[in-house]
């Protein structure tokens, strides 16, 4: 069996994206601040992207790679952004850390060699069959070179804790106001690295899907709030207005806005949800308390959304699917398992362009969220079926899920061959290729 969560977004590259540049100048002051001295800024938007972890050491083609101006100047600046951030984040180096600079093309360049020699195309090519027949991507679509795509056109530096390599997108060779900004930002995730250990989050953890999600929320977040308050200690008002408006607008956002909803929404959760997350943190205890969450990072997207699972302590349900029924005969495989998690099930129930009204019916069917496991099973002739195993920590809450779930989000899947079965606690969803097949897997009639 393959296992779904292979694709370069949920690898160990920590980058940081057009969007969250944009928002992080134009964002008011935060208001909490611990008992320290420290002062933070707000809240900045951003999308995630990630290369594949033990792929080894990747290096910039040397084609992608831009002349200095001035390389004296650049390391002054370098040096002194790296004094600054280390003095606000709180965390002392253990090596030096080269950026090097990288144009368009060579961001692209880097992220398809890490496509090429670190995923697994045969897993990737089964999450998007099951994303299609969830209605969460378009027929025929590829979700590896839509996250390539993405990744390459929103992507302005990035962080790589095989190689220890930093890179900034710079398309004049210059080290300006975004890319200082965007070092702060990376330069946090390298000292992440040496004091922590970012290998030690195990975001590469097949079939764990959001679990991987949830623990590249952590440095993300961390990241980004240690960036805004580098931002408003050290920018001046016009060098962030410069960078908000460049970042803001333009083919990015564009290409942001069309993304499927399912990548979008994983690409902005560890900036957006993580920082809040991290700020909650923060805002009790200081950069120590933030510290402490990498020896027990939060283990869902449940946990980053609602921080107070997270402080009592909640454990995700991890359900368990049936094999493929001996009733199908033979030539079925288990293509694919993975676990959804609240956020990917939460935009599941939206659907692409959700309302406010709709966003709202979804957020509150996904809250109660305990725990699922999706599967993907394919058989002879192009027969295929889903099963979505949900577990909830209140009746209420799976009653709210079954209920949206019975609308558009079965309408828009493709079978449309589907039955919904449940219990106190439990929902369990089959969507397949025709009646026969998903009478073989589920255990009930449809629910009335």
């Amino acid at each position: 069996m393959l296992d779904m969560h292979t694709r370069l977004l949920a690898r160990g590259l920590f980058l940081i994206m057009v969007a969250s540049v944009a928002t992080a100048c134009g964002s008011p002051s935060l208001t909490s601040t611990p008992a320290s001295s420290e002062s933070a800024s707000a809240s900045p938007g951003a999308s995630a992207a990630v290369s594949p972890s033990g792929s080894g050491p990747i290096g910039s083609p040397s084609a992608s790679l831009l002349p200095t101006p001035d390389a004296s100047v650049d390391q002054a600046t370098y040096a002194r952004i790296e004094t600054q951030v280390e003095q606000l984040r709180q965390l002392s180096p253990k090596s030096t850390v080269t950026p090097i600079l990288l144009d368009e093309q060579g961001v692209r360049d880097w992220m398809t060699k890490a496509t090429q020699t670190g995923v697994d195309h045969q897993a990737l090519a089964a999450e998007s069959r099951l994303l299609i027949h969830l209605g969460m991507l378009p027929a025929g679509s590829s979700i590896e070179q839509l996250e390539l795509d993405l990744n390459a056109g929103q992507a302005i530096g990035f962080y790589d804790p095989d190689s220890k390599g930093l890179y900034l997108l710079s398309t004049s060779g210059s080290v300006g106001p975004e890319e200082q900004l965007t070092f702060s930002h990376e330069f946090t995730h390298a000292l992440q690295d040496q004091n922590f250990g970012l290998d030690k989050l195990a975001i590469d953890t097949p079939d764990q899907g959001d679990r991987d999600l949830a623990h590249t929320a952590l440095p993300e977040g961390d990241a980004t709030l240690s960036m805004t308050q580098w931002a408003e200690a050290n920018m001046s008002i016009l060098d962030l207005l410069s960078v908000s408006v460049s970042a803001g607008s333009g083919p990015q956002a564009d290409q942001l806005a069309k993304a499927p909803a399912i990548l979008r929404e994983d690409l902005d959760f560890p900036y957006l949800d993580g920082l809040t997350f991290v700020e909650g943190i923060y805002a009790q205890g200081g950069w120590a308390a933030v510290d402490k969450l990498y020896a027990n990072p939060p283990n869902s997207t449940s946990e980053i959304l609602h921080p107070d699972l997270y402080a009592k302590g909640f454990e995700p349900v991890n359900p368990t699917l049936a094999a493929v029924p001996a009733t199908l005969g033979p030539g079925w495989t288990a293509a694919i398992q993975d676990t959804l998690g609240e956020l990917q099930l939460r935009v599941w129930l939206e659907g692409e362009h959700p309302t406010a009204a709709s966003k709202q019916v979804a957020d509150a069917a996904a809250a109660q969220w305990a725990g699922d496991r999706v599967g993907l099973y394919e058989g002879p002739n192009g027969a295929w079926a889903v099963v979505l195993r949900t577990q909830w920590r209140s009746p209420a809450g799976r009653a709210a899920f079954v209920a949206a779930a019975n609308g558009p989000p079965l309408v828009r899947a493709p079978g449309p061959h589907y039955l919904v079965c449940e219990d106190a606690l439990q929902a369990d969803i089959y969507i397949g290729s025709d009646d026969a097949t998903v009478s073989s897997f589920a255990p009930c009639q449809p629910a009335t």
